[in-house]
């Protein structure tokens, strides 16, 4: 299915690997053809056959994931075009192990796979020669981590330790090549009027506009007989801006925008008028006074909830192994609590990569099949606020042993389980008028005089929240609200999940494409309590 890979590809931008000469068929449009299909194949059954040095162990398996990428990335700023490059290259990851199932080379220290760059010809040889010198390297450095385990093992009492790898049914697909009609010349156009926007609004100090588009073929062949081939497309939008307020203090909002292809993107109008919205509450916030400290109840708007679940149960509903002596926080998943509640006893959450979209918003998230040639599934996760299971690649864990379909790659690294899709849902849902009500009791309750809303965070991430960008004052007399500024939250531990309130019946989607593309699907909620205070942050004048 089109359209996930690629838009984590092109946030990413390629920062690591070598770009090569663009040298395309035609704008947007990858090669179509399985030149590069029977090299890996080819090179795989001569690894498996005769890569092995004496009195040492072969490989017993072998995991390849090419890609084919062609990239557009663009940057604006104050109307002037600053970049405009076009790119094509491409890139294989090479993961052999040695050893069994039950003991191998991987799940030790911080061990990786062989990465290196492809021609991008479609010469058999030269294709053939570069997978070989990534599996040669890799399956020598497969046998030293081996028997670094073993030594290791054999020294250190380790209990109840899980199985490293574990079968999944194999996989045989070829979708549709890659292909993303793209005109550069107008989107150049596009992104400097878009730029020029900001000159209606002279307040503010700093603003640029950024696209990133582009295909990628993927191919994940391994040793137990996997051969799938990919095509995504994705094209991403940022807009930025910065503001400073009286007092020094730096604002700053911004506002993005996905799509498989360019038609999924919203109108220019409509891009405008936002770009105008956040000019407007920029200048609003820089005259906003500072709110020193809060502790009380918080209500979050649905996309700010989004980041909030994304930053304090996401990475959590993951089953990942820990590795043996890498000294990894043991804590850091839910395992421990399956069977236990974590949210309130009406949620629900459910993790299905499979819909393209919600409401007609695109998932960054969804995908068909995962980074290890395993198609995804859907999972429930949380029945009435009771944790029920946690979602999985290969690499098994004590309590995890199957994969869900959920072992994926920010294209840098090996596969692990990571969230798709995620939606929430609260049995007990209200309109958002009834929310501000029960946000105003919450605070009477409390004998506070306003309650806050939090209209939009920045993005966190490992259990730690963003600090607000909106922010607003809920008076208990009137209900009037007031915007401030300055606060950034205390530490927020996963347990206070289990203290919400209240939720929306509107749910919103909150997609990252930071590292792995996921999407929150999530409804507004309402904190019993949580406490901000005031930036610290030094100021210029």
């Amino acid at each position: 299915m089109p359209g996930r890979k690629a838009l984590t590809i092109v946030c990413l931008l390629i920062s690591s690997l070598t770009v090569l000469p663009a040298q395309a068929r035609a704008a947007g449009a990858l090669p179509d053809n399985d030149a590069l299909m029977r090299a890996i194949v080819d090179e795989l059954t001569r690894s498996m056959n005769e890569l092995v040095l004496e009195d040492l162990p072969r490989p017993y398996f072998i995991q390849y994931n090419a890609q084919d990428r062609l990239t557009f990335t663009m940057h604006v700023a104050y109307g002037g075009l600053l970049s405009s490059d076009e790119s094509r290259y491409r890139v294989i990851s090479s993961r052999t192990r040695v050893g069994s199932y039950e003991l191998d080379n991987t799940n030790y220290r911080r061990s990786f796979g062989a990465r290196a760059s492809l021609p991008i010809d479609d010469d058999y040889a030269a294709l053939r020669h570069a997978i070989w010198r990534a599996t040669d390297g890799d399956y020598k450095r497969a046998v030293e981590a081996l028997t670094r385990k073993v030594a290791y093992l054999k020294e250190k009492t380790v209990v109840d330790r899980p199985d490293d790898f574990s079968p999944a049914k194999l996989v045989a697909a070829v979708e549709p090549s890659a292909e993303i009609p793209f005109d550069r010349n107008e989107w150049e156009r596009n992104l400097k009027r878009l730029s020029a926007g900001f000159a209606r609004h002279p307040k503010i100090q700093d603003s640029r506009a950024t696209l990133f588009a582009g295909g990628v073929n993927e191919w994940v062949v391994n040793s137990e007989g996997a051969r799938l081939r990919k095509g995504d497309t994705g094209v991403y939008i940022e807009i930025n801006a910065e503001i400073q307020a009286p007092d020094g203090m730096l604002l700053a909002d911004s506002r993005s925008y996905i799509g498989e292809q360019i038609d999924q993107l919203p109108p220019m109008e409509k891009m405008l008028a936002e770009i105008d919205e956040m000019c407007e509450k920029l200048v609003a916030l820089g005259d906003a006074p500072v709110l020193e400290h809060y502790d009380g109840p918080v209500l979050f708007d649905p996309t700010a909830a989004g980041k909030v679940f994304g930053s304090l149960l996401a990475d959590r509903l993951c089953a990942r192994p820990i590795p043996l002596g890498s000294g990894a926080w043991a804590g850091q998943s839910l395992e421990k609590k399956i069977g236990r509640r974590v949210l309130p006893r009406s949620f629900q959450v459910v993790d299905d990569p499979g819909p393209r979209s919600f409401e007609g918003t695109v998932l960054a998230g969804a995908y068909t099949y995962d980074d290890e040639a395993v198609r995804a599934t859907k999972v429930s996760l949380v029945e009435n606020g009771i944790l029920k299971t946690l979602l999985a690649g290969r690499a098994p864990t004590k309590k995890i042993k199957s994969t869900t379909g959920h072992g994926r790659s920010s294209g840098f690294s090996d596969a692990r389980a990571h969230i798709g899709c995620l939606y929430i849902s609260d049995e007990n849902s209200m309109t958002s008028e009834a929310l501000k009500e029960a946000l105003i009791q919450a605070a009477r309750d409390e004998g506070l005089e306003f309650g806050l809303r939090i209209g939009s965070i920045r993005e966190g991430g490992g259990g730690v929240l963003g600090d607000p960008i909106l922010a607003y004052k809920v008076y208990v007399e009137d209900g009037r609200e007031e915007l401030v500024r300055g606060l950034e939250f205390l530490p927020v531990e996963t347990r206070a999940l289990k203290h919400i309130l209240a939720a929306g019946s509107e749910r919103k989607v909150y997609n990252s494409t930071s590292g792995t593309s996921s999407s929150v699907i999530s409804p507004a909620v309402l904190f019993e309590e949580l406490e901000l205070t005031k930036s610290e942050e030094e100021l210029d004048k």
